[in-house]
């Protein structure tokens, strides 16, 4: 079991709109951010990035941005096209078939 840490602050929601629309947790290192409870597979998904959080360390925001500049120069969308949020919803989505 990935240990991690959920902290639902609801005043995270108007912040976080302001960066993605449809925004609903950030996660660094361990520790989730949310504006509101997560389901289940939401929670897998957020768990993943605790995962690369540990594979990476503190490379990781900066291999997530630079993942996110590259895909957006090819003409990609920034967030949905980024490998470690389709890494994130892939673990969701073995969550929700499970």
């Amino acid at each position: 079991m990935t240990r991690h840490r959920v902290v639902v602050w609801p005043w995270l929601q108007l912040f976080g709109r302001l960066l993605i629309r449809d925004w609903l947790a950030i996660t660094i290192g361990r520790t989730i951010f949310a504006w509101r409870e997560l389901n289940d597979r939401e929670l897998e998904h957020e768990l993943e990035h605790v995962r690369q959080w540990g594979r990476m360390g503190v490379r990781f925001p900066i291999a997530y941005l630079a993942e996110s500049v590259r895909v957006r120069r090819a003409g990609k969308r920034w967030y949905h096209d980024n490998r470690f949020e389709a890494d994130a919803r892939s673990a969701a989505e073995a969550r929700r078939q499970a």
